[in-house]
Order: C-alpha cells, then sequence, then structure tokens
C-alpha cells in the first residue's frame, strides 16, 4: 500500500511540474515576440545590406530610361538558343518564326512590327526590353506577368543576332 501511494504521489508530482514547465516564461517566447503584424502601424525598414532574392530590379520608369539598361547577358550560343525557344513560345505567334510580322495572328489581326528591319536591330536592347515588358505603343500587350525577366534579355540576344541573319 505504502509502495502504490509512493507510485501516486511520484505520478502527481511529474504531471504538476510538466504543466509548471508549460506555464514558464520561455513557452511564451515565439507568441509575444515583437512583430508587425499587417495593417498595424507602417511597415519596418528594410535593413541596410539585404541582398533580394529576385535579382536585380528593374527601375526604368519610361522609354527613354530603359535605353540606359544594358543586357546582362551576352549574346553567347546558348543564350541566343534560350532566346530562340521563349522567342518561339512567346513572340512567333504574332512576329513569325523569321521575326517578318507574319504570325498565325498577325496575319489575322493587326500585322505586328517586323523585328528584321533597320529600326528594331538599331534601338538599344533595354529598349526592346522594355517594349517586351510594358507592351508597344498601339497593339502589343505587356509580357511583364509571362515571360521571366532573365528570359526577355535571351530573346532580345536571339532577335538581334540570329534574326538579323535570317532575312
Amino acid at each position: 500500500m505504502r509502495r502504490t501511494n509512493l507510485i501516486s504521489l511520484t505520478a502527481f508530482f511529474f504531471l504538476v511540474a510538466c504543466g509548471t514547465a508549460a506555464a514558464m516564461p520561455w513557452s511564451w517566447d515565439l507568441y509575444s515576440q515583437p512583430s508587425h503584424k499587417a495593417q498595424e502601424d507602417v511597415a519596418p525598414r528594410q535593413p541596410d545590406g539585404i541582398v533580394s532574392t529576385k535579382g536585380n530590379p528593374f527601375y526604368a520608369k519610361d522609354r527613354p530610361g530603359a535605353a540606359s539598361l544594358k543586357n546582362p547577358f551576352e549574346p553567347t550560343l546558348s543564350s541566343i538558343a534560350r532566346g530562340k525557344k521563349f522567342f518561339t513560345i512567346y513572340c512567333a505567334p504574332c512576329h513569325g518564326a523569321t521575326g517578318h510580322g507574319d504570325g498565325p495572328v498577325g496575319k489575322k489581326y493587326v500585322p505586328p512590327t517586323d523585328l528584321t528591319t533597320e529600326y528594331v536591330q538599331s534601338k538599344p536592347d533595354g529598349d526592346i526590353f522594355y517594349t517586351i515588358t510594358n507592351g508597344g505603343l498601339a497593339i502589343m500587350p505587356s509580357y511583364r506577368d509571362s515571360v521571366p525577366k532573365m528570359e526577355r534579355w535571351n530573346i532580345i540576344n536571339y532577335i538581334k543576332h540570329a534574326l538579323k541573319k535570317e532575312k
């Protein structure tokens, strides 16, 4: 009987001790931490020295500002091949496989710009990047959400270094 009481008392002690340990201050540390709640106050300022996971942001507000942007990719064979892949998916339906503006959509509606002309070939890479990103002046839609930013630069390499040779 004494042994049963001792076991019961020990078990009771451990149950009480475990419950008390859960109520200690460290059990609330993650719950009551200083944090920013949505719409609670002005968003905290981003600390200095933080590196973006999305690469360098695109800061050109208009076409003249975009003209100064430099293509981060050299026109290597692999860049041109990637550009051709994405050109075929996103651009060829309107501009055609050779860039002459004779794609199936271009034949059905208003013909798009011929990308092999001197007008397009002489444009700065940043200007073409701006057009792909924000759309053309009249008809071309924006491809900001469709074509990844880095692939836009590869498409430009394809347009300027492969299409002009296929004339």
